[in-house]
């Protein structure tokens, strides 16, 4: 399964480490660069005019990069893909790993998050057991790993191509509509001595 690696371009550290962790699995993928928008002018950012007072700068740049990683399953005609952020690292034991989970998907997905959840989104809960997937209601709020179909990511493209909430949030918007799932064990998890730009930015949107 093709993967998709968003990393920005100066974060030399980052997309190198994600690198190395891929290059021994045999997995192909290849590297999404990042939206720098702190270098950008606020009015050119693609944003809802309701969403510009309390969304931070690198919000807006990781929603669009989301983007592009989902524009490339669209231009490459690819069924699915995995999409990754650059912190990612992969969890102990789980039931499949990258090159293996395609197979074992459930045939309504349209969505599946391959992290634990980490108590962020209240609104999250496992709807029933799917095989070693979990029908869930919301998602956990976080995208540092997920797969997506090319139906999902043709329709966040077309209705949904200026950031109106962070990405995570929109994919708990868009979960009810079904075809939302996650591992019942977690692959990806997030290297954290790597550091988070979003948490860590204060700069809203103009």
């Amino acid at each position: 399964m093709r993967t998709f690696v968003i990393s920005l371009p100066d974060a030399r550290q980052r997309r190198l480490s994600a690198i190395r962790k891929l290059l021994p699995t045999g997995i192909p993928f290849e590297i999404v660069d990042g939206v720098e928008a702190k270098k950008m002018r606020s009015e050119f950012l693609p944003c809802a005019p309701e969403a510009r007072h309390w969304l931070r700068v690198s919000e807006v740049g990781c929603y669009l990069a989301h983007l592009r990683a989902m524009q490339r399953i669209v231009d490459y005609d690819l069924p699915l893909a995995c999409v990754l952020e650059d912190d990612f690292c992969f969890e102990p034991d789980p039931d499949w790993g990258l090159l293996q989970i395609r197979d074992h998907l459930p045939n309504d997905f349209r969505y599946v998050h391959l992290q634990r959840d980490v108590g962020i989104n209240p609104k999250f809960r496992d709807i029933e057991r799917v095989g070693g997937f979990c029908r869930t209601y919301e998602t956990p709020c976080c995208t540092t790993g997920y797969i997506i179909s090319r139906e999902l990511a043709e329709y966040i493209l077309q209705h949904e191509s200026h950031c109106r909430l962070p990405i995570d949030h929109l994919f708990c918007e868009i979960s009810h509509q079904g075809g939302f799932y996650r591992t019942y064990k977690p692959l990806i998890g997030i290297e954290a001595e790597l550091g988070s730009e979003i948490l860590n930015d204060r700069q809203l949107m103009e």
